[in-house]
């Protein structure tokens, strides 16, 4: 009876009654087109899915700089340098995903939210052209709300909690070291991974006749 209770009150938690907001994240009033400069890379993380709408899982690296907050059915993109990174989400879990970048190329993560014990774990994933879910991605973009993180605002939130982001810092290395190579993988965007310019459509254009 009590694992029942438990499970109950996981599942309420993690679905909640109202989706969450977030006052570092806005829309913008006309679409920004996902599109990598020649010196940069750009990484857009997706959250396709509803559940656990009233949890918001903060993204960052590990040099603790705010890259932006996911929410439920939404995405937002970031310009980055080239070269190695590790982004983590800071949920109820902390959450670890390991990217090796290329200027002009435009790279995706699933920020994909899962049952947990009091609130929902988040996990980032790749989307790549190796992994299942990238016959997804065409349809996750169409369907998410594109959202503009306020970088500036979200780094001070982030700088008042120091020791906190410390902390997370500390565990998503120390996850890294426990991941299992099938898991690695799917935490991993290899330079390849990225591509030139927006996602793949959902399906191609019909074909018209003459």
């Amino acid at each position: 009876m009590a694992v029942s209770l438990l499970t109950a009150l996981s599942a309420l938690g993690a679905t909640g009654c109202f989706a969450a907001t977030s006052p570092y994240m806005s829309a913008p009033r006309l679409p920004v087109p996902t599109v990598a400069p020649p010196n940069a890379a750009v990484v857009v993380f997706v959250r396709p899915s509803d559940f656990a709408n009233n949890a918001v899982a903060t993204i960052l690296d590990d040099r603790g700089a705010f890259l932006g907050d996911s929410l439920a059915e939404s995405q937002f993109a970031v310009l980055l340098p080239p070269g190695p990174h590790v982004f983590l989400s800071w949920a109820e879990n902390t959450a670890p995903i390991t990217a090796s970048l290329l200027p002009g190329r435009v790279y995706y993560v699933e920020v994909a939210p899962r049952p947990g014990f009091w609130k929902a774990r988040v996990q980032l994933i790749a989307i790549t052209p190796r992994s299942e879910n990238w016959v997804e991605l065409g349809t996750w973009i169409s369907r998410s709300t594109q959202l503009v993180p306020d970088t500036l605002a979200g780094q001070q939130y982030l700088n008042e909690r120091r020791e906190d982001v410390e902390e997370r810092i500390r565990r998503a290395h120390e996850r890294l070291t426990q991941l299992s190579a099938e898991e690695l993988n799917d935490r991993t965007l290899l330079p390849e991974d990225g591509v030139p310019s927006a996602a793949p459509n959902a399906a191609p254009p019909p074909k018209t006749g003459n």
